[in-house]
């Protein structure tokens, strides 16, 4: 999904992998405050659906400082709803549950 401008020509929504898109690099660093102040109703799109406003995402974080789109980005994925980065706690490094055949040697 491209940015999506509106009449006024402000952001309505963003999906979530391309936060670090709102800003360039010499904008920093920058508080959160600032961020909500510029795109705080921006709505966040989730990969695997819904969405959220960056305000309440960005609320969690309190009032902080990012020094790169890095800190940013991870402040927004700290502060997602949990369903929205995948299934909780799943890692497909996991070691093998009882009953599973995994064949280490095997390679994709």
């Amino acid at each position: 999904m491209e940015k999506a401008p509106d009449t006024t020509g402000r952001l309505r929504s963003l999906e979530m992998d391309r936060i670090d898109e709102l800003f360039d690099a010499d904008a920093f660093p920058i508080t959160t405050e600032e961020v909500q102040a510029e795109f705080g109703d921006l709505t966040v799109d989730y990969p695997g659906g819904g969405s959220e406003p960056l305000r309440q995402i960005l609320d969690t974080a309190g009032h902080e400082e990012y020094g790169t789109t890095d800190d940013l980005q991870l402040a927004v994925l700290n502060g997602v709803q949990r369903d929205a980065v995948g299934r909780p706690r799943y890692s497909d490094r996991d070691p093998p549950v009882v009953g599973e055949d995994r064949n280490p040697r095997r390679s994709f």
